[in-house]
C-alpha cells in the first residue's frame, strides 16, 4: 500500500512538472485561453447581429439586390479571409512575433466596420448607394480578417496546447451561442420594426453594433501574451519557399485533408440560398427569419457540447466527420421542404426550420474541427507556411463558390441544393481516407 501511494504521489508530480506540462510553462496560459474565448465569444455575437446567410441575404434581397450579388456575401467575407494567407506566410515565415500585424489589420478592419454602418445611415433610403455603402467597406474588412488570420492562427497554435485546442475553439462557439441568441432576439426585435426603428436604418443600427463589438473583440485578442515562434529542429536551414510547398503537397493526409475542406468549401454553396428560398419561392414571412437566426444559434451553442467530448474522445478529424453529416442531412431535408409542403403552403414555415438547425450544427462543428486538424497536420517549424497555403487554395475555392448565384438561376434552388448534396458526400469520402492514411502516417 505505501509503494502504491508513493508512486501515485510521483505520477502526480510529473504531471504537474514544468518538464512534463506545455501548458505549465506558460505562465500566461490562462490569460491568454480566457482572451482567446472572449475574442471567439464577441466576434460570434457580432456576427450573429449581421449573420451572412440570414441577415444579409435579407436586407440586400429587401434592396433588390439579384442572386449574383446575393453568393457575392459569404464568398467575399470567408474567401477573403482565406485568399492573402500563403502571400502573408511569405513574409512572416521567420518572424518569431505576430501580435504587430494583427493590431494594424484590427484598426483598418474597426475603421471599415463603422464606415460601413454610416455609410448605410446617410444613403438610406437609396438602394443603389446604400448596396455600394455595403459592399465597399465589407471588401476591405473582408481583406484586411485575412491578412491578420495567420497571425491570429499562429499565435493560437503558440498559445493554445494541442489537446486543449478542440476545447478551445469550442469554448468560443459556446459563449458566443450564448451571446448570439440575445443576438437573435435583438435582430428579431429590430428587423419587426418594434423598437421604432423603420427599415433601412434598424439595418443601419445592427451594422453600428457589429462595428462596436468587433472592436472590442480586437482588442482583447491584442491583449494576449505571446511568446516566440519555435526554432526549427536541428541546424539546417528552412527549405525554399517553393521547395517547402512541394514537400507538403507530397504529404498525403495534408492533400486528403486539403480536398475535403475544399469540397466542404463548395457543398457550402447552397447555406446562403436557405433563406432566398424560404423567403421567394416558398413564401415564408419576413418576421420568420428571427426565429431560424434563432435557431441556427442555438443549434451551434447545443452542438459545441458534442463537438467538444467528440474532439477530447476521438479526435478533430471524427469532429469534422460528424458536422459534414449533419450538413448532407441539411441540404437532403432542404430538398424534401418543397414537395412535402405542397399540398399544405402553412407547412413550409415549420418544415424549414430543422434545416437552419442541422446548418447550425455543421457551421460549428466545421469550424472546430477543420481549424483543429489543420493545426495538427501542420509541422510545428513550418506552420504559418502549411496555413498560408492551406487558406489561400481554400479561399479561392470560397471564391468560385460565388458562381452560385449563376448556378441558381439556371438550375433553380433546388438544383443548387442537390449539387451540394453532392459536394457533401465526397467530402465525406475524403475524410474516410483522412482517417485510413493518419493511421498509417509515422
Amino acid at each position: 500500500m505505501h509503494v502504491w501511494r508513493e508512486r501515485r504521489t510521483r505520477s502526480a508530480q510529473l504531471r504537474a512538472s514544468p518538464e512534463i506540462s506545455g501548458e505549465a510553462r506558460d505562465p500566461h496560459s490562462r490569460r491568454n485561453f480566457t482572451a482567446g474565448v472572449i475574442n471567439g465569444a464577441l466576434f460570434i455575437f457580432a456576427e450573429t447581429i449581421l449573420d451572412p446567410n440570414l441577415v444579409l441575404i435579407w436586407f440586400l434581397s429587401r434592396l433588390g439586390a439579384p442572386n449574383l450579388l446575393l453568393a457575392l456575401v459569404s464568398p467575399m467575407r470567408d474567401g477573403l479571409w482565406f485568399l492573402p494567407q500563403l502571400f502573408v506566410s511569405r513574409r512572416m515565415r521567420h518572424r518569431v512575433y505576430y501580435m504587430d500585424l494583427y493590431r494594424r489589420m484590427a484598426f483598418i478592419r474597426a475603421a471599415g466596420a463603422f464606415a460601413m454602418a454610416l455609410g448605410i445611415w446617410l444613403t438610406a433610403p437609396h438602394p443603389t448607394e446604400m448596396l455600394v455603402a455595403f459592399f465597399l467597406p465589407y471588401l476591405v474588412i473582408s481583406f484586411a480578417s485575412g491578412v491578420s488570420g495567420l497571425p491570429f492562427m499562429e499565435i493560437v497554435g503558440k498559445t493554445i496546447p494541442p489537446r486543449r485546442r478542440g476545447v478551445f475553439f469550442a469554448a468560443r462557439l459556446f459563449f458566443g451561442g450564448l451571446l448570439g441568441l440575445a443576438a437573435s432576439g435583438l435582430v428579431r426585435l429590430l428587423l419587426e420594426e418594434r423598437a421604432g426603428l423603420l427599415f433601412p436604418y434598424n439595418v443601419a443600427l445592427l451594422f453600428l453594433i457589429f462595428a462596436i463589438f468587433t472592436s472590442i473583440g480586437m482588442a482583447v485578442f491584442a491583449m494576449v501574451v505571446e511568446p516566440p515562434s519555435p526554432t526549427r529542429d536541428g541546424h539546417a536551414a528552412p527549405l525554399p519557399w517553393r521547395e517547402a510547398i512541394r514537400s507538403l503537397w507530397r504529404h498525403v493526409p495534408y492533400r486528403l485533408f486539403l480536398g475535403s475542406r475544399m469540397a466542404l468549401m463548395w457543398a457550402a454553396i447552397a447555406t446562403p440560398f436557405f433563406t432566398a428560398y424560404a423567403v421567394r419561392d416558398l413564401r415564408i414571412p419576413d418576421v420568420a427569419i428571427g426565429i431560424y437566426l434563432g435557431l441556427n444559434v442555438g443549434a451551434s451553442l447545443l452542438s459545441n457540447l458534442l463537438w467538444s467530448g467528440i474532439s477530447v474522445r476521438w479526435g478533430h478529424r471524427a469532429v469534422l466527420e460528424g458536422a459534414t453529416a449533419c450538413g448532407l442531412v441539411s441540404v437532403l431535408w432542404a430538398l424534401m421542404v418543397g414537395p412535402l409542403s405542397a399540398t399544405q403552403p402553412g407547412l413550409a414555415e415549420a418544415l424549414m426550420g430543422p434545416v437552419f438547425i442541422l446548418s447550425g450544427a455543421y457551421a460549428s462543428g466545421a469550424a472546430i474541427g477543420g481549424l483543429s486538424l489543420l493545426l495538427e497536420i501542420a509541422p510545428g517549424h513550418d506552420r504559418p507556411l502549411t496555413i498560408g497555403l492551406t487558406n489561400t487554395m481554400l479561399g479561392l475555392a470560397l471564391l468560385s463558390t460565388a458562381m452560385g448565384g449563376l448556378i441558381a438561376d439556371l438550375i433553380g434552388y433546388r438544383g443548387l441544393f442537390a449539387l451540394s448534396f453532392g459536394f457533401y458526400a465526397l467530402a465525406l469520402f475524403l475524410l474516410w481516407g483522412l482517417r485510413r492514411a493518419m493511421a498509417t502516417s509515422p
